[in-house]
């Protein structure tokens, strides 16, 4: 069913007369997905907002390349992943130049901070957004994008470069950090 799905949306996207028309179909359905995704990942809505731009113009640049072996969506939040680890990359390369300037230390401020919500939803919200920090940018792309897509783990394996079998142990540790850290931080999931 999902593989007649994709070659459905694959042939769609192929058979549209213009390129600019299917990237912007992609947009219109799957632009703000992406963009909290790579929100999640880069945690900086500057940062994130240049990724999810890439995205799209790795996808329109791309497009004849979609093979439909997955959704277009799970293979946006594919691009979208390497993007966002590639961007988190160089962001660290540029820190460590400045590592050297202490002012510049002093100065960096962190883009996780912000007022605290009085509503359960929002601190529970930021305390799930404290504990995907902890994980590393490569854990935390694979769980963000095994619930954001709902894609299977075969489906996702292509995109992410890893055995579906990798994948799930990498999300069922994750979950298992995640429960841990909201534990420490006073929710006990009731």
């Amino acid at each position: 069913m999902v593989a007649a799905i994709a070659k459905h949306e694959r042939t769609r996207l192929r058979t549209m007369s213009d390129r600019r028309a299917a990237v912007a179909e992609l947009v219109r359905a799957h632009g703000d997905a992406v963009f909290g995704f790579c929100l999640r990942v880069v945690r900086a809505r500057a940062l994130a907002e240049d990724v999810a731009q890439q995205v799209f113009l790795e996808a329109y640049r791309d497009l004849d390349r979609f093979e439909g072996r997955s959704s277009a969506r799970a293979w946006l939040f594919g691009i979208a992943s390497h993007r966002c680890l590639d961007a988190l990359k160089r962001q660290q390369r540029r820190l460590q130049l400045i590592e050297s300037d202490e002012q510049a230390v002093l100065d960096f401020e962190d883009p996780g901070a912000g007022p605290v919500e009085h509503v359960d939803r929002a601190r529970l919200t930021a305390a799930l957004e404290a504990c995907l920090k902890r994980l590393s940018p490569d854990v935390r792309a694979t769980v963000l994008m095994r619930f954001q897509t709902g894609s299977s783990y075969e489906e996702l394996a292509a995109p992410l470069a890893a055995t579906a079998d990798t994948l799930q142990v990498r999300v069922a540790r994750a979950l298992q950090a995640l429960r841990r850290c909201l534990e420490k931080k006073g929710w006990t999931g009731e």
